[in-house]
């Protein structure tokens, strides 16, 4: 070994303790091992709050406060003050656009000072609102979105609830409603959509619900029914002692008339309802007026939702005046022999023996029926109407349900 290379192991002895010691300080360990170790003995020289003589105390009236635990106590409300305006800062501080607009988060405590048109975030981030404010609500003309950035509802707002003139949308953003509203719900005249964008309803309004004068379409934008609603449904009573003109105008669907000898039944697939009309002898043009209207449904709408049982019906309409087994006539068969084509001949007895011919499109012509087909019936009177529900002996549900005036001499 050379001298040259004994000094340079003479170095190294030397110098790499130093380095060693350098590189030990400057870790990242070491630093937060003696941060961490500086602040446990801040904070158990700050919080040693055992007082040693009379000087290490703060008089306040009758009792004497530790200083050491007011100093503690005013620094763990900095500490939490500190975090909180950090978390906050969003909320406090508004930022303003380019136009001049400000944004505010969800939960800005300055909100309720804000006034005029902002702009506010949801809990998200995403843009929620974008509209006009006033003591901390949405006030004046605005435009809610959904996380997505489609738009929910943009019109006019109360109170953070829409109110007066709006549109609302599917959460896809296609349009859903379009005219009045009341808190919310729609309410007044407005425009009611389907979700492929063809017009659904056109008239009045009530508590989210069709009420009063309106006009159902069908997806072809053509009028399928116009006249009176009641609970987001047709008041299908209103066809007891129409004519048949009127009916024409009141219904612009599908249709097929059925007619024997005795009377005329029409079927209105559209709307779900079959009328049975009779002939006004004391009227110059014999013109054919509702007898009786049937809805091919299983439900019976009311205030108090849809009701399908009979001990719901009961609680609504009353005891029944009759209960049990009856022949059919001609509009119950038709009305039996449509739902089972629907539901593939499950109701009832099955598909009733109807003799009939197809004189054009739209008219046929009944020549027999058959006359011991058996039904069985729950009927109902109330306001003077005459509810009878069709159904099978021991079922407390019911298949369709039809309406005739109680004394025929109302019927117009």
């Amino acid at each position: 070994m050379n001298i040259f290379q004994i000094l340079i192991q003479a170095l190294k002895t030397r110098i790499l303790p130093i380095v060693t010691r350098v590189r030990l300080f400057f870790s990242a360990n070491y630093i937060r091992a003696r941060v961490i170790e500086g602040i446990r003995t801040f904070f158990a020289k700050t919080f040693s709050i055992r007082p040693r003589d009379k000087d290490d105390y703060y008089p306040m009236g009758r009792w004497l406060v530790s200083k050491k635990l007011a100093f503690a106590v005013v620094i763990i409300i900095g500490v939490l003050s500190l975090v909180y305006v950090i978390y906050s800062w969003s909320a406090l501080f508004p930022s303003r656009a380019n136009d001049g607009i400000k944004t505010y988060s969800y939960n800005n405590v300055l909100l309720k000072f804000a006034k005029g048109t902002v702009r506010i975030k949801g809990k998200s981030g995403y843009l929620a609102y974008e509209g006009e404010v006033e003591k901390g609500y949405c006030n004046g003309n605005g435009t809610l979105m959904n996380p997505i950035g489609h738009v929910v509802y943009q019109g006019n707002f109360t109170n953070s609830m829409y109110e007066g003139e709006g549109t609302q949308y599917y959460t896809d953003g296609t349009l859903f409603y379009s005219g009045d509203f009341h808190e919310n719900l729609h309410s007044g005249i407005g425009r009611l959509y389907r979700t492929n964008g063809s017009l659904e309803y056109e008239g009045s309004f009530s508590l989210d619900m069709k009420e009063g004068e309106g006009t159902l379409y069908d997806m072809g934008h053509n009028m399928v029914f116009t006249g009176e609603f009641t609970i987001d449904e047709i008041k299908y009573s209103d066809f007891i002692g129409k004519s048949a003109s009127e009916m024409a105008e009141a219904y612009g669907g599908e249709r097929t008339l059925y007619e024997s000898d005795t009377e005329r039944v029409r079927y209105m697939p559209d709307i779900d309802a079959m009328t049975v009309e009779f002939l006004d002898e004391e009227s110059i043009d014999t013109e054919a007026f509702a007898e009786s209207v049937f809805v091919l449904k299983d439900y019976f709408n009311s205030a108090d939702g849809d009701l399908k049982s009979f001990s719901e019906i009961t609680s609504l309409l009353g005891q029944p005046t009759y209960v049990g087994v009856s022949y059919a006539t001609l509009p119950e068969l038709l009305a039996v022999n449509t739902l089972n084509d629907s539901s593939g001949g499950l109701i009832i007895n099955g598909e009733a023996d109807i003799e009939m011919q197809s004189v054009y499109n739209e008219y046929i012509e009944v020549s027999d029926y058959d006359e011991e087909y058996e039904v069985y019936l729950h009927t109902y009177q109330k306001d003077g109407l005459i509810y009878t529900f069709v159904t099978d002996q021991g079922m407390d549900s019911f298949y369709f349900y039809y309406i005739i005036a109680a004394d025929l001499s109302d019927v117009e």
